[in-house]
């Protein structure tokens, strides 16, 4: 054998071996099971009344954020201020364990106080979520941090006058959460938040459930902006004089969330709010 035939054939298996390596690159062995550390804080808030942040104070704060992730206002009638948290009890920091496609798992819980008080109120907050993410299946010793999702949250402290713009009793009206979600689309199917993410050469969906949370009637709508415009908001609503919990839970697919088409939408009756999922790095609020 002569040396060209040697350096020929030594080339094709060089040829051959990179595109073997390639074609492993290309692809990736998808991720069956995750570990997860979400942190959250509410970055910003404001009440109505005067002083700093309009009377409305922060405390539970979360390591990582340097924010708060429990805010309370208002002067107690007797059962105490009204406050809202996420993650409070642990200073907005929980982490779990999860496996591709499976049910849901629980994570926090988001808790309103909703007290009789006389004001100051909450009036808006920012709440700001990061959470880590490693793959345990197969194993990534790297715990990757994607950008934050940030929750704007508008609230609408209701006087208990019997008109109750969004149900209640006795002449006790509840209280309204009206929530935009950056970076995350709205599934009016199940009432979920879901974001498509890339990772390791795959294409998941992080889908987010909150019990409680739907489009909320125009007239709830409309009381908390003060007009019509922003009719098909989503969000939650309180009962007064409660402990109101809502259990947050997060699932992951393989399968990428599209967003529904507008004529699907005007099908099934309902609104649609947020951004629609893309294919980015990721974050979200649990």
């Amino acid at each position: 054998m002569n040396s060209k035939t040697v350096a020929s054939q030594a080339f094709k298996g060089l040829v051959g071996a990179i595109a073997v390596v390639a074609s492993a690159q290309a692809f990736a062995v998808p991720v069956t099971n995750w570990e997860y550390v979400v942190n959250s804080g509410f970055t910003a808030y404001m009440g109505n009344g005067s002083g700093a942040n309009g009377g409305v104070t922060g405390s539970n704060t979360n390591t990582l954020l340097g924010a708060p992730s429990l805010l309370s206002w208002g002067v107690s009638t007797g059962s105490g201020q009204s406050s809202l948290g996420v993650g409070a009890a642990t200073n907005g920091t929980f982490s779990g364990t999860l496996t591709t496609g499976s049910p849901a798992v629980n994570t926090v819980q988001l808790i309103h106080n909703n007290y009789p008080i006389i004001a100051p109120s909450l009036v808006s907050a920012t709440l700001t979520d990061v959470i880590a993410l490693r793959s345990t299946a197969p194993y990534s010793g790297t715990l990757q941090t994607p950008a934050a999702l940030l929750f704007s949250i508008n609230f609408l402290e209701t006087n208990n006058d019997g008109s109750c713009e969004a149900g209640g009793s006795g002449g006790d009206c509840n209280d309204i959460f009206v929530m935009n979600v950056a970076g995350a689309g709205f599934n009016p199917v199940d009432n979920s938040l879901n974001q498509t993410f890339w990772y390791d050469g795959e294409d998941y969906s992080a889908i987010l459930h909150i019990t409680g949370l739907g489009v909320l009637s125009n007239s709830a709508c409309d009381a908390v902006f003060g007009n019509t415009s922003h009719r098909g908001c989503i969000g939650f609503t309180t009962v007064e004089g409660q402990t109101n919990s809502f259990q947050v839970s997060l699932q992951i697919t393989d399968t990428p969330y599209v967003v529904p088409e507008p004529g699907a939408l005007a099908l099934l009756g309902l609104g649609l709010v947020g951004l629609g999922a893309t294919r980015r790095r990721w974050s979200f609020w649990a």
